[in-house]
């Protein structure tokens, strides 16, 4: 398979190591927006390098891209090349925000352009057997899944606010993907001030799935380990810093150990094969917003509900009529007040009463006909798939 690549970010680097070490990939092309990019690239040869995201449009030399990093001429450059139409490997950083994830959502359904997250835990060896155990009910009965991460801080007992994001938004996907559709978030921190905080603790909750907990702290050395509580003991995992890779231990002491370069490799053959791939684009939203809504429990101090609908010009145009319509029945009682208060003191002739009236009710009148464009927006790929079913 033949890729091109646009990435200024260290995220990129396992796919790059797989496919040029890989006879059957093959990255023809890069993109080095950035010092960042250039410095990824460094060292590696038999890749050509180009200092413009537009010499990717057209597509004749690579079967797909793949594309990441947070800053913004990339991300830029990224959305350009999805309204294209290429077909575009994403990989996912915190950094890029919820707008940005919406936004290439929205072209995506629009252009009918094919962008698949690129995630490649979900294709680690170790981890697949152990989601399989879970699901297949080889494990027992799931009671408690434990998540706890240490991140290096460099002296200092604060983790900076950004980095806990970044860790949890690949960290509850995992969760999410061995377990289920988690939809409450409850989220806690300690020693909280601009600079970051002392630890954070989210709890994950849905309907007949076990509760999932994910516990953050400053540490000397990247940590992450996961344990399954099941009714039949204890399964543990934890992921090597250097590699990234996982090591799965069963309540029966046997231990198996993930491959990164055969989790990339099975990503790429899933793609080539258009076979089903690992996770859709709507996962990675629901990812996303989970990490957000982190942010909306520790302001609140309360548990989240997660609502999750296809993001599509149809749910933007519900949600800001909704916003629009709180307002404008607001300021029309508002103004209905005041013009009682006028017509009951001014003695105004019936032409002025009709003027007043008519400005007040006017918003009004104007906003429920702006609901006879709802039929014209497009819903969302999953909408208009059900609709022909």
């Amino acid at each position: 398979m033949r890729l091109a690549l646009l990435c200024d970010d260290v995220t990129v680097i396992p796919w790059i190591d797989a496919i040029i070490h890989d006879p059957n990939h093959e990255l023809t092309l890069a993109v080095a927006l950035t010092e960042t990019a250039r410095e990824l690239l460094r060292g590696r040869s038999g890749i050509k390098l180009t200092p413009y995201w537009e010499d990717l449009v057209g597509g004749h030399s690579f079967d797909a891209l793949l594309v990441g990093g947070s800053e913004p001429q990339v991300l830029e450059a990224i959305k350009q090349l999805a309204a294209s139409g290429q077909t575009l490997l994403f990989v996912p950083k915190q950094d890029q925000g919820s707008t940005f994830i919406y936004e290439l959502s929205l072209i995506r359904d629009d252009n009918h352009v094919p962008i698949h997250p690129a995630l490649w835990h979900r294709c680690d060896p170790a981890l697949r057997r152990a989601r399989d155990a879970i699901h297949d009910g080889s494990l027992g009965r799931v009671q408690l899944i434990q998540f706890q991460r240490e991140l290096p801080t460099q002296g200092s007992s604060l983790v900076p606010q950004s980095e806990i994001d970044a860790a949890m938004l690949l960290d509850v996907d995992l969760l999410r993907w061995l377990s289920g559709d988690y939809d409450q978030v409850t989220a806690l921190q300690t020693g909280a001030c601009d600079q970051g905080a002392l630890t954070q603790s989210v709890k994950l909750a849905g309907r007949n799935l076990p509760e999932a907990t994910w516990d953050v702290c400053a540490g000397n050395a990247p940590i992450s380990r996961l344990k399954i509580h099941t009714d039949r003991g204890v399964t543990n995992l934890e992921q090597n810093p250097g590699s990234l890779e996982w090591t799965v231990t069963g309540p029966d002491g046997v231990c198996h150990s993930g491959d990164r370069q055969a989790a990339v490799l099975n990503y790429l053959q899933s793609l080539e094969s258009n076979s089903t791939l690992p996770m859709e684009w709507p996962e990675l939203v629901k990812a996303f917003e989970t990490v957000d809504a982190t942010h909306r429990s520790i302001r609140r101090r309360r548990t989240i509900d997660l609502h999750f609908e296809p993001m599509s010009e149809r749910a933007i145009f519900k949600t800001q009529m909704t916003a629009i319509g709180c307002s404008v029945l607001i300021a029309t009682f508002l103004l209905v007040l005041v013009y009682l208060a006028i017509a009951s003191t001014v003695p105004l002739p019936d032409t002025a009463l009709l003027v007043l009236r008519t400005m007040i009710f006017a918003p009004l009148g104007l906003f429920l006909l702006l609901q006879l464009l709802y039929p014209l927006t497009r819903p969302s790929e999953a909408e208009s798939s059900s609709a022909v079913k």
